[in-house]
């Protein structure tokens, strides 16, 4: 669609203003227009970046505005990087294959977005009409699942989480999300896709999809803030029979790394998720399936990118440990126990420095009993 045919369609759409003030809105509507519509018309057929290309176009969410998904008083930012949309995974799909129900410009309210509904694309390996049920079948059997094993609902709807939940990607990510590709997946080898495909934008497009699922997204400080989301919030937990998972998992020594700044160290979805398996299928510790079962431990941690060369005793590992005598008491005495032991070395030890350093600066320094001693040795003389 050209920038003219563009503009001759929003033009015959305007009431005409009578005001001098509503023929500078006009004027100003018509330069944007102007301006955008050629650079946006080809990939933008229904021309919604009209206004979602506008930087500040935002609101806050309040008695009158949807603030479901999140709190009363958010910030909600509606604007639409068209780079960054035309790269992402959903790149070849118009805005309403997700955003269904919007019939008029301007529209209003927008329903939220149904993630099972089948998208206008065929899946590459099948041929058939794509949607995301396999990863909503993957969920409804994992320990986020809204419904127990004999499919009732579970109490506290509010806690489990949907796609946005997870999904939320930042608008500007960290530096430190610049890293190295993995080996083996360098530029270069697109030239390789070059033999059989002749379309380049085809083979960009396969390229970045591909190679961005060869590894991680996201950082390990950033899957670890986003679970913590849930998992940090004691109130949450004690609703589900859990502890404080944040918490502990800042004790142990992946924690204590990712405090540091190592992006090597393990995350959450580097232990509960078995090598094959799907991240949305995360399972209850005492799942036979699960990541994190007794005796699929060993497996999840000699996994290649982890412990390869480990020993079987590393499955005796606790990573959650909450330090209480009725859970854990022999990690919770040995705690104590090295406490003392720390307190009852370095305590007597840093008192005798103190008062060695005091001698030191004060060699004819005498102590105040000393003095009362004296005093009484010399009225007792006769």
């Amino acid at each position: 669609m050209s920038g003219r045919s563009v503009f001759k369609r929003h033009v015959n759409r305007v009431r005409w203003p009578r005001s001098a003030h509503g023929a500078e809105v006009l004027l100003l509507t018509l330069v944007s227009i102007f301006c955008f519509a050629g650079r946006s018309g080809a990939v933008d057929e229904e021309n919604c970046l009209f206004c979602h290309g506008y930087r500040g176009l935002s609101y806050i969410t309040g008695e009158d505005r949807d603030v479901e998904g999140g709190h009363e008083g958010e910030f909600r930012l509606l604007y639409v990087t068209e780079d960054l949309y035309l790269n992402s995974p959903h790149g070849n799909l118009k805005c309403t294959d997700c955003h269904a129900g919007i019939e008029k410009f301007p529209h209003g309210e927008v329903k939220k977005v149904d993630c099972l509904i089948v998208c206008h694309m065929n899946e590459p390996s099948s041929g058939l009409p794509f949607s995301h049920q396999r990863v909503a079948d993957h969920l409804a059997r994992s320990a986020h699942s809204r419904l127990d094993k004999d499919g009732k609902t579970k109490e506290h709807q509010g806690d489990y989480p949907d796609c946005i939940t997870c999904h939320q990607d930042p608008l500007y990510r960290p530096l430190a999300f610049l890293k190295a590709d993995m080996p083996g997946l360098e530029g270069k080898t697109i030239r390789r896709c070059s033999v059989c495909h002749e379309e380049n934008a085809f083979m960009l497009k396969f390229f970045s999809h591909f190679t961005s699922r060869m590894q991680k997204l996201r950082k390990p400080g950033e899957v670890v803030e986003m679970c913590g989301k849930c998992h940090g919030n004691t109130e949450m937990m004690e609703r589900h029979g859990l502890s404080n998972l944040l918490k502990s998992y800042r004790e142990t020594y992946h924690g204590k790394a990712l405090a540091f700044g190592d992006e090597r160290t393990a995350d959450c979805t580097d232990c509960h998720v078995l090598p094959g398996q799907s991240i949305h299928d995360i399972k209850s510790m005492d799942d036979p399936e699960s990541a994190s079962y007794h005796e699929n431990i060993y497996k999840t941690c000699s996994d290649i990118d982890c412990h390869p060369r480990s020993e079987m005793n590393l499955a005796g590992y606790k990573a959650h440990v909450l330090l209480t005598p009725a859970k854990n008491p022999l990690e919770f005495y040995a705690a104590c126990f090295f406490v003392l032991l720390t307190l009852g070395s370095f305590v007597p030890l840093m008192i005798f420095t103190v008062l060695d350093m005091a001698r030191n600066i004060f060699p004819n320094a005498v102590l105040p009993l000393v003095l009362l001693k004296r005093r009484r040795i010399r009225t007792r003389k006769p």
